[in-house]
């Protein structure tokens, strides 16, 4: 089995000897996942435009050793710490700089966004956008993504691919994507964003990336990049095929266990294309996206808002803040999310209780 990693070790032809292809798409949406903040300046502001830009190729980055927490909110943070040394060195990725680094996490705004500029060429680069990473509010923007829209990642997705166009040259094409939320984010970007803007975007690569809370893929802002729209998701997808998903999905070969899929380091590849699966999505995993879709069907938004705050209020109760990396005290972080369970009004706790009782039920009838 051959994953991304063997990829970037063995491809030593350069861009402009091997073109741009789904696999490189990959390499720079994981990339995301390295902690850029500790490297580059970050250009977030509140105010318009951002701060000015700084740059780095990845040949600069600091040895993997050198730099023990660069990933440490990434879920397999072994597997990206080898990648920065392979991308180090790497002929074919070594010359590519990494510029416009902007991240934005904040509790009270509800918001984990970052993104940053890969500069594959002088008049292409890939606009990549993180996935969700450890921090609680991550997942619970995750999760509002099911009752709202857009979100605050959302909002600064398409404002940061906007600056972009103004910033770069005009010239300048645009390939565009991300890995988990990071893939949700690249598709609303591209089809928020102003049609001068559209018609410079040459690809949108959604990894596993969720849907939306409504179809948006027909809308006509959506038909407008629909031809350059790549929906890449391992067989048995679970994450990529919640809400509404983009039609033309394709199912990458994986022989990892469930949940385990999402991570694309189990994703197997070929010379410059992924494996696809002729069988197409598992059916095991259609039962398990057919009872959340059943139970989210029958869920209102207000609904899913106050079950996703109520899960929220507990996670935070154990005073953890990365979930990827739970420390000596982890213990002790579970009883207080126990005592806050059982500090939730009866109410909630019983609507809790029958939300899990629920959506064991609808799995069963799935089967049937």
């Amino acid at each position: 089995m051959s994953t991304i990693l063997n990829y970037c070790e063995n491809e030593k032809r350069t861009f402009d000897e091997f073109p741009f292809n789904p696999i490189d798409a990959l390499v720079f949406a994981e990339a995301t996942y390295f902690q850029w903040e500790y490297l580059l300046h970050n250009i977030w502001t509140p105010e318009w435009p951002y701060n000015l830009s700084e740059s780095m190729f990845f040949h600069e980055m600091p040895k993997a050793s050198e730099m023990p927490l660069f990933g440490q909110y990434a879920a397999d943070t072994p597997n990206n710490l080898k990648m920065i040394d392979i991308l180090r060195e790497s002929p074919r990725y070594m010359n590519v700089s990494i510029s416009h680094l902007c991240a934005r996490t904040n509790d009270r705004e509800q918001i984990q966004f970052a993104a940053m500029c890969f500069h594959i060429s002088d008049d292409i680069c890939f606009v990549a956008f993180r996935g969700t990473d450890g921090t609680l509010i991550g997942w619970k923007e995750d999760f509002q993504l099911s009752y709202q829209y857009p979100v605050p990642a959302q909002e600064e997705s398409a404002r940061y691919l906007n600056y972009l166009s103004r910033e770069l040259a005009p010239q300048t094409k645009f390939y565009i994507g991300g890995h988990s939320k990071g893939g949700n984010l690249s598709i609303y970007s591209a089809t928020s964003c102003a049609n001068i803007i559209k018609s410079r975007i040459l690809g949108v690569f959604s990894f596993d990336g969720p849907g939306f809370s409504f179809n948006l893929h027909e809308t006509e802002e959506y038909k407008k990049i629909a031809p350059v729209v790549h929906h890449l998701v391992p067989s048995s997808s679970f994450v990529g095929m919640l809400l509404q998903s983009a039609p033309g999905t394709k199912y990458i070969e994986n022989k990892a266990l469930w949940l385990m899929q999402h991570s694309p380091f189990t994703w197997e590849v070929g010379d410059d294309d992924f494996k696809y699966d002729p069988a197409g999505w598992d059916k095991n995993a259609q039962v398990r996206i057919g009872a959340v879709n059943s139970w989210l069907k029958d869920q209102s938004f207000e609904d899913r808002e106050e079950f996703t705050e109520m899960l929220y209020h507990i996670a935070t109760s154990s005073g953890a803040s990365n979930i990827f990396r739970p420390d000596s005290s982890w213990s002790v972080k579970m009883s207080h999310i126990i005592d806050a369970t059982k500090a939730v009004d009866a109410k909630s706790r019983a609507k809790l209780v029958e939300t899990m009782r629920l959506l064991v039920l609808l799995s069963f009838r799935q089967r049937r």
